[in-house]
């Protein structure tokens, strides 16, 4: 077997899909998701407006009108019931974030997408390794997308993956990819070794960011955070915590003392005209991000900590 169909065996077997193909990154695999199903150019796609923009940018690459749902403040996704809101008649599909690695209500997403005939993507990018449910995140919708990209839960700094269980959608991702090297997942040997080892060592990784979660989780206080509930199935690209005033001040000084927090993401309807979300953009003007990943050192994680909790009693 071929390296590239052992590594896709792999990713398919860990995220419990039938057929799997490797791209050349995690937007790559939106755009060829969105056009296997043969959406008409056009055609609005229906997405939360907390996210990475590189999920806007790939809809709109793959010729397509993104339309933005506004998120909720219990997990930071879009759910159903904003999606709906959205639905017109030149609706095509949905895709589901899982943002920052916590989980949207995937089943009620997909429920909704039936109902109403509408491809539905579950981008899990930001959240492999995760669960929701007892299923694996990557397992939902017509067809996932994962990424190995920079700094994502397998961190390769290339590439990603298509995934599904439809024979037929399967078909027309080979044939996408076949016809455009851009799609195409082209790489070293050594490229492959790598991540077919962080895939082995996924379990491991996992329990480690679950492990830093819960320091974060659980060493934050004061009255100025809101924290979201502590969960052991879900696995955090970062630890996102809303910081109910001074926030810039607080980014600003972390930068000046060499404390590394982030406060991505800066909602995606600002870059629109005519569009407000509420809780899209007090989370825009509130968020911090904290790294877990397994090898942060824990020190580290301790000072930032630290560093949010004494801020609030300057």
């Amino acid at each position: 077997m071929a390296l590239t169909e052992e590594l896709t065996h792999a990713v398919t077997q860990k995220l419990g899909r039938t057929h799997g193909l490797l791209t050349s990154s995690g937007s790559a695999a939106l755009i060829i998701s969105l056009q296997a199903a043969k959406i008409p150019h056009g055609a609005e796609i229906i997405m939360p407006a907390i996210c990475c923009p590189a999920v806007l940018f790939a809809i709109q690459l793959a010729g397509y009108t993104p339309v933005l749902a506004d998120v909720c403040l219990n997990d930071f996704c879009m759910n159903a019931d904003e999606a709906e809101k959205l639905i017109s008649e030149r609706t095509r599909a949905i895709v589901a974030v899982h943002s920052y690695g916590h989980y949207c209500q995937i089943d009620e997403l997909e429920a909704l997408a039936k109902d109403r005939s509408l491809f539905l993507v579950e981008d899990a990018c930001l959240a492999m390794g995760g669960t929701f449910k007892g299923r694996p995140l990557g397992s939902f919708g017509d067809i996932s997308i994962v990424s190995f990209g920079y700094d994502k839960i397998v961190n390769c700094n290339y590439g990603g993956a298509v995934i599904t269980d439809r024979e037929d959608l399967f078909d027309e991702v080979k044939n996408i990819v076949a016809k455009n090297d851009f799609f195409s997942c082209n790489m070293r040997l050594d490229w492959y070794d790598e991540i077919t080892e962080k895939l082995l060592n996924l379990d491991a990784s996992v329990t480690k960011r679950i492990e830093n979660t819960k320091l974060c989780h659980d060493s934050l206080v004061g009255d100025n955070i809101v924290k979201l509930p502590f969960l052991e199935d879900v696995v955090y690209w970062r630890f996102p915590v809303i910081v109910k005033s001074r926030r810039d001040e607080m980014v600003e000084v972390a930068r000046k003392q060499g404390v590394i927090i982030t406060s991505h993401y800066k909602s995606l309807h600002q870059l629109s005209t005519g569009i407000f979300l509420k809780n899209a953009e007090y989370f825009s003007n509130h968020i911090v991000n904290i790294f877990v990943r397994p090898e942060t050192p824990r020190q580290q994680i301790l000072d930032i900590i630290n560093f949010v909790n004494e801020f609030q009693n300057d």
